[in-house]
């Protein structure tokens, strides 16, 4: 039986906020809590909503007030990139109803800011209108932890499917938007055995696009829900067992990534990477 969603409506102060990712200038969260119900999320202990942190994936805050406070803050502010979302998903199902991010995402890139999406939801292709539009303002990254059925039910109870996801980023690729799949986070013992991250890096490069990747990270209220699918948190914290691990793992992530073709970045590392692209000179050459 499906899990039943509550939905509250609330008032926010702002609606860009300093994104404490090097790679990004600000970030936009429409809403808060999430309907995908992922086990692994950090997003969880960086939620201000109590009801939606505390009944994470039952209870999402909608912030109905977004986009008029968007509409006035960007007349003033500086142009930069934009996270959307960072500690919720922007294309849950809730959006096909209030059209936050449609909206924010038009806004957005019409008014010369670079809008990074991070989604994993089909609901994205919706709005190939505008990502096609605005094709140099915008990128589209696509979450695909595996594309094993038992994992993504383990993890991401409350998800679109995988073959869902990649089928909507290899639409929104070939109409010419830069996508990207991140294939994370990587847990040991669920979706880090090389013939789980050798399928999505497969289907990467049959999409044409590049992988990010990274390992989980435990936080407070992830820790909890890991406890409550039967995994040991332990395999998880920082220890030298734990980071040889990980040193493996990259490693065979990297030798995937590089037999097959696809272009692969660390992510403590996509900050190199998203200053190479210089999108300064884009600012500048529309807004200065």
């Amino acid at each position: 039986m499906a899990r039943r969603i509550n939905i509250i409506e609330v008032t926010a102060k702002s609606a860009l906020s300093k994104s404490g990712l090097p790679e990004l200038d600000y970030a936009l969260n429409p809403y808060m809590g999430c309907m995908h119900s992922c086990v692994y999320c950090f997003a969880i202990d960086f939620t201000s909503n109590a009801r939606a942190r505390e009944d994470w994936g039952g209870t999402v805050a909608v912030r109905t007030n977004i986009i008029d406070l968007l509409k006035r803050e960007i007349r003033t502010a500086r142009r930069g990139i934009v996270g959307v979302s960072t500690i919720t998903d922007p294309y849950q199902a809730i959006e096909g109803r209030y059209m936050l991010t449609r909206n924010a995402v038009k806004l957005l890139a019409g008014n010369g800011f670079r809008v990074s999406i991070q989604t994993k939801s089909p609901l994205v292709a919706r709005d190939m209108d505008i990502l096609t539009q605005h094709p140099r303002y915008i990128d589209v990254g696509m979450t695909v932890t595996s594309t094993d059925a038992k994992a993504w039910k383990l993890i991401e109870p409350g998800s679109p499917s995988p073959a869902s996801r990649l089928k909507a980023l290899s639409s929104i690729q070939s109409n010419g938007v830069k996508t990207w799949i991140f294939l994370g986070p990587i847990l040991k013992g669920v979706n880090d055995t090389r013939e789980s991250m050798g399928r999505v890096v497969e289907e990467a490069g049959k999409i044409g696009t590049r992988i990010i990747y990274d390992r989980y990270k435990p936080y407070r209220g992830s820790s909890k829900l890991i406890r409550g699918i039967g995994l040991n948190i332990s395999d998880f914290t920082r220890t030298p067992e734990n980071d040889q691990w990980w040193q493996s793992t990259r490693k065979t992530i990297e030798s995937l990534c590089d037999s097959m073709g696809v272009t692969c970045t660390y992510q403590p590392d996509e900050w190199k990477y998203e200053r190479s692209l210089n999108y300064g000179s884009i600012f500048q050459d529309n807004f200065s």
